[in-house]
């Protein structure tokens, strides 16, 4: 059986992660952009001058050998030909092990199935890391005209950050280094990354950290970050000027999302616990879509008598994203939280399901569906949902054809419909703290630790979470 599991092993902790849209369900053809920081004193600036320099003097992406591992960086990584040519030969579901189908011989557990084909250091660990959508990285592919593959991808620090990761032909000479142990002494793709551009408010002398960004699906020439200082910026990346900057909350964003069925709206959340929605139309407005409770309240705590008085402060949203099956639906995540609120925007104030399946926090979710492919179709509910939390766990949850509560009344308020028993579960070897979707839907990334493990949709069905159903 080919393999299912393929990690990338960075020597520090993984953190912000996407699949390239150009991606299929083909081990071969993924690509994997992985955020890495580190909890030493940040590089100097002149490491992060090397990144957008050409590959030179055997390092990755032209960066001296020092620079090439440790610190804050994005690295973009892919499977070697040599993926093709094994088998899984796991023993357990904590360690990935591979089996060469022409020697038989067992590759020794504890390389990367995934290689680092280009990395850019960054003075600051990156909030978010997203590839371009498919429609802007298709159309700068075919206007190279030469066959050179072109994508676009963009990070979040103290800045927006656009690359371009332009690939080229190596001689195999990175595989003989010991990168990893697939692929070693052949020939494969690598690429460069090349700095494309560097967004900020140029009438500041200080820029508050971006906590994240997003990118307009149907207008990719658009993007919309989050910011610590209560700001929302849309950008035009044509231009590089600000389309428009606002006040989108009462205290700091940490998280916002374009609608994937408009190009006008986008949501965020905040540490005011609001969830709000814009329309670049109408910008002197906003809808709240839903207000957290009390932080106690939310995180599904309890008083005891030796507790403090409960607090009224509401509690943070920290993570929202729209379905890209059925955009009217919105899940959130609450800070220090095991459950996952899913919104429906044509009736705000309370939630209209909610997935109770996690035994600690929450950190990440993914939905699942049309991501990257344009596939899945509409559904009469929100879609699949992926989440993953502290407790180790990736959930998988089918809510493709779950109904809404009824319209609440005056009488009654909405309680939102529970769903406990995921639909398929994954154990990773440690606390998941990122996860994104793409391969066509058929493939899932997980940070884990200092690990980035891309696991096949098929095998986190293999086995049920001990206590999920």
């Amino acid at each position: 059986m080919a393999p299912t599991i393929l990690d990338y092993h960075s020597d520090c902790q993984t953190f912000a992660l996407s699949i390239s849209p150009l991606s299929t369900s083909s081990a071969s053809s993924l690509k994997l952009a992985v955020g890495s920081y580190s909890e030493a004193r940040a590089p100097s600036s002149t490491s992060t001058s090397s990144s957008s320099s050409t590959a030179a003097n055997g390092g990755i992406n032209g960066a001296p050998p020092q620079h090439q591992q440790g610190g804050n960086n994005f690295t973009v990584a892919a499977p070697s030909p040599a993926v093709a040519d094994l088998d899984d030969a796991s023993d357990s579901e904590s360690e990935t092990a591979y089996r060469s189908r022409s020697t038989r011989q067992r590759v020794p557990a504890g390389g990367s199935a995934l290689s680092p084909i280009a990395r850019a250091a960054l003075l600051y660990p990156p909030s978010a890391v997203r590839f371009a959508p498919a429609r802007l990285s298709s159309s700068l592919a075919s206007a190279q005209g030469d066959g050179t593959e072109r994508e676009v991808l963009a990070t979040s620090t103290e800045c927006l950050r656009l690359w371009d990761l332009v690939g080229e032909q190596d001689d195999g000479s990175a595989a003989r280094q010991g990168g990893g142990f697939v692929g070693q002494g052949q020939a494969h793709s690598r690429s460069k990354l090349v700095s494309r551009a560097t967004l900020q408010n140029a009438k500041a002398d200080f820029s508050a950290p971006l906590t994240g960004f997003s990118w307009s699906e149907l207008e990719p020439t658009k993007i919309v970050t989050s910011s610590i200082d209560t700001t929302c910026t849309v950008w035009d990346i044509s231009t590089g000027v600000p389309v428009t900057q606002l006040i989108a909350h009462d205290r700091e964003v940490y998280d916002v999302a374009w609608s994937p069925a408009s190009r006008d709206i986008f949501a965020s959340v905040g540490a005011d616990g609001s969830v709000r929605m814009f329309d670049l139309r109408s910008l002197e407005h906003s809808t709240i879509l839903y207000e957290a409770g009390p932080a106690s309240q939310s995180a599904g705590g309890g008083a005891s008598a030796t507790s403090p008085p409960p607090s009224t402060t509401p509690a943070p949203l920290l993570r929202l994203a729209f379905s890209p099956t059925s955009p009217t639906y919105v899940a959130v995540v609450h800070a220090d939280s095991a459950d996952v609120q899913i919104l429906d925007t044509r009736n705000p104030g309370a939630p209209a399901f909610e997935v109770r399946g996690h035994r600690a926090a929450v950190n990440g979710l993914a939905w699942g569906g049309g991501v990257g492919a344009g596939q899945g179709g509409e559904t009469s509910g929100p879609g699949w949902l992926a989440t993953v939390g502290d407790d180790a766990n990736l959930l998988l949850w089918d809510l493709s054809h779950a109904q809404p509560p009824q319209p609440p009344s005056r009488s009654v308020p909405q309680q939102p419909k529970v769903f406990s028993s995921p639909t398929l579960a994954y154990t990773a070897p440690s606390e998941v703290n990122a996860v994104a979707w793409g391969g066509g839907g058929d493939w899932l990334a997980l940070g884990c630790g200092k690990t980035a493990r891309l696991c096949a949709r098929a095998d986190a069905g293999s086995e049920q979470c001990e206590g999920s159903s």
